[in-house]
């Protein structure tokens, strides 16, 4: 009986702790089940619209042609109120339509003032230092102005300022000599150019208008303006033939082809002074300031079909009777202005 009751309750207690197993696997829950790996898709196609949207995008900013034009009347008065409607604007023969037109009588400008020290600027200097101080003192205090001297060598004597006394203290001490390196200066005098700060670009080349030490050539020069938003203005000191200190010495006349091919390639001109004439100092520089707050600006988007490194050949016609112009002769497109051709 022993044996039995032994037995009997081992095997209960065996019941017992099986059904508590079942009980506790019941309550929990059982994993989920695995899903076989399913096999990586393809991206979509892109939506047709946004393909086509992204296949015509152009890929090249489409840049204004700035042309500034100075308008004259047959008197050589400045033609001042013209509007829009007034100008017609061809490139390369055809005419383009005039998306801005602007005649800000004062906007900040960025003047490079170059002055010729070579041997033959003896009797001249005084003069042409006098001139640009008038010019510098006539500026506004947005302006900016730098200094370049040249005869053999080439010399930054003033890096862009708006301050007018510094300027000015860059012009003592400078004496004449040496040989004349014009075109070398006026590359010199673009690439200080671009550090300007305004839209609005002038070089004044002061000289008697010979070169004979340039390393680049007229050629070279042209080109280098031709690819240059900047207007280049020529005062120009003549050897006066009535002044007896000028008698006295050898006699050095303005050589006005090449200044009236640098000035013409930008649309500037040429101001013709003559020795020992003091009273023409200030109203030279009045007359060059005058004429830059006189200007129109005509901007235009050029044809599509402009691409590549190619010269463009521009022409403005002003329909008011007896009307004089001048403007830019062209533009690369390479450099049409970011900002502005002048």
């Amino acid at each position: 009986m022993k044996v039995l009751a032994r037995i009997g309750f081992g095997s209960i207690l065996l019941l017992v702790l099986l059904s508590a197993g079942l009980v506790l696997r019941a309550q929990t829950p059982a994993p989920p089940p695995q899903t076989p790996a399913q096999p990586a898709q393809p991206a979509p196609p892109p939506d047709a619209a946004t393909s086509d949207e992204n296949k015509y995008k152009l890929a090249v900013d489409v840049e204004l042609v700035n042309v500034v034009a100075t308008v004259l009347d047959e008197n050589q008065k400045y033609m001042e109120n013209l509007k829009k409607e007034d100008f017609t604007v061809f490139e390369d023969g055809k005419e383009q339509p005039v998306s801005f037109f602007s005649h800000d009588l004062r906007v900040p400008i960025s003047v490079g003032v170059l002055v010729d020290t070579s041997g033959s600027m003896k009797h001249k200097l005084q003069q042409a230092l006098q001139t640009v101080r008038e010019v510098a003192l006539s500026l506004s205090p947005q302006d900016e102005i730098f200094l370049i001297t040249f005869n053999s060598d080439i010399e930054v004597r003033q890096h862009f300022t708006h301050n007018i006394q510094d300027f000015q203290k860059s012009l003592k001490d400078i004496k004449s000599g040496g040989e004349t390196a014009a075109y070398d200066a006026i590359s010199e005098g673009l690439q200080e150019m671009k550090l300007a700060k305004n839209t609005k670009k002038i070089l004044i080349f002061v000289t008697d208008g010979f070169d004979t030490r340039s390393k680049i050539t007229a050629t070279e020069t042209e080109h280098l303006l031709k690819h240059s938003d900047v207007l280049v203005y020529a005062i120009a000191i003549d050897d006066d033939d009535n002044d007896p200190q000028v008698m006295r010495v050898e006699k050095y006349h303005v050589y006005h082809y090449m200044l009236g091919q640098l000035t013409g390639i930008s649309g500037g001109r040429v101001y013709r002074m003559f020795t020992g004439r003091t009273f023409a100092v200030q109203g030279v520089a009045q007359l060059l300031l005058d004429e830059l707050h006189q200007q129109y600006t005509l901007s235009y988007y050029p044809p599509p079909e402009n691409q590549g490194n190619s010269w463009h050949q521009l022409e403005v016609k002003v329909n008011k009777p007896g009307s004089q112009i001048r403007y830019k002769a062209g533009y690369f497109v390479n450099t049409a202005n970011k900002s502005g051709n002048n």
